[in-house]
């Protein structure tokens, strides 16, 4: 009983709600409603995430089978709420971010494993790098944007694979047809300075560089080991080159207390007619790890600054740890397509919300994590403050009972 009651909110938080109420478009109060209760669910229960379990925690919640409803055959238009969502998050990001400013599009893909899941639709079997073995899960390609102490989810869609879209009456994407997508839809704002595509080695390609020229964009992305450069005229893969390089007599670039070693490559990366690629050897004690290659259109900045700039791709990863840590963005148990993408529009509000009201309280939270904290001790504000005004009011303890859900 003291776990239950500890989980319980009573009411939505009052930012939360103008923030949804914001970004809301098209859609019915009870819709609405649904979407309040199953973020407020989201940010303020502990533990696993459950449709079930909000319907049964958040005050306000309607019936388990009244959500499973909204998310499964409810008409809204889910799509033009996710552009709202977009379109809310430009006119913030021209407000906060400093004139001059470089952006940072960070693009990259993460798995959310169901191997116990049958009938539940968009899953195939595909390798997982981390798991070192395929393993049948959902894929999503998210994109991540990043600007001064802003790190923000942007874009999201699930990988389907051929099959899948043949089933379900999808157009086939790759995960690079995808990325480019989320090239292409992203403006960049008049009074910034640059924006930066950051991506890992499986999105470092001539189709996505290709995307970033036609955008105005640059892109900094890791480099497979087998890519070519062409030092002194010779063409080999990078990493035959490096076995060339003595580490100790590189230059040393330090960044954020690091110190690498960089060995520094002007010319063709590949099919990149001109492009800066870089042998990075992090330093390790009395000796070096294995080199990191990574390559810039951009040829023009410091060794210095690409590496710092590509740092900020691990912002992606952060936040795919709130996202699952945090939110439940891989509990989902629905098991329709449509259902699952609008949990994931769902999540995504979520924590584009979390984001944007930690950045107003940026004195007192510095990360998500905060944010979260910071919002569950209102909730817990508001349930106590409700109780003290029911037994202030002499309302007898078992209507209190009833209206926290605590009847068996």
């Amino acid at each position: 009983m003291p776990n239950k009651f500890i989980n319980y909110s009573i009411s939505t938080n009052n930012e939360l709600y103008n923030y949804l109420n914001d970004v809301n478009y098209g859609i019915s109060k009870p819709q609405f409603h649904h979407i309040t209760t199953i973020i407020n669910g989201l940010i303020n229960l502990d533990g696993t995430k459950s449709l079930l379990k909000i319907s049964e925690h958040i005050l306000t919640a309607k019936s388990s089978s009244s959500i499973y409803r909204f998310l499964s055959r409810s008409k809204w238009d889910d799509r033009l709420i996710d552009r709202n969502r977009i379109n809310y998050l430009k006119l913030y990001f021209d407000k906060i971010i400093k004139p001059k400013s470089a952006g940072f599009l960070v693009i990259d893909d993460t798995v959310n494993p169901k191997e116990q899941a049958k009938k539940m639709q968009g899953l195939s079997y595909n390798y997982c790098h981390a798991e070192g073995k395929s393993i049948w899960f959902h894929c999503v390609v998210t994109s991540n944007f990043v600007a001064g102490d802003m790190s923000i989810p942007l874009n999201y869609k699930p990988y389907l694979s051929k099959e899948n879209c043949k089933i379900y009456d999808k157009t086939f994407m790759g995960k690079s047809d995808i990325a480019l997508d989320f090239i292409n839809s992203f403006e960049k704002p008049s009074n910034w300075d640059k924006i930066y595509c950051l991506v890992d080695s499986w999105y470092t390609s001539e189709k996505l560089i290709n995307g970033c020229f036609i955008k105005g964009f640059n892109l900094i992305g890791a480099l497979k080991s087998n890519r070519k450069i062409s030092p002194l005229v010779i063409t080999m893969q990078i990493k035959e080159f490096a076995k060339y390089i003595n580490p100790a007599t590189l230059d040393v670039v330090t960044i954020e207390g690091t110190d690498y070693r960089v060995y520094r490559y002007e010319g063709k990366v590949s099919k990149i007619e001109n492009a800066l690629a870089l042998i990075c050897y992090e330093v390790d004690g009395d000796s070096f790890k294995d080199p990191v290659y990574l390559m810039s259109t951009d040829i023009e900045l410091s060794s210095e600054t690409v590496i710092k700039y590509y740092l900020n791709r691990w912002s992606i990863e952060t936040n795919y740890k709130y996202l699952k840590s945090h939110l439940g963005f891989d509990e989902y148990k629905v098991q329709g397509i449509l259902s699952i993408e609008r949990y994931f529009l769902i999540t995504f509000l979520a924590i584009n919300f979390l984001e944007i009201y930690r950045l107003y309280h940026i004195k007192e939270l510095e990360t998500i994590g905060d944010a979260i904290r910071s919002v569950k001790s209102l909730a817990a504000k508001d349930l106590v403050r409700f109780v003290y005004e029911q037994a202030k009011n002499n309302v007898p303890i078992e209507t209190v009972f009833t209206k926290l859900k605590l009847v068996s």
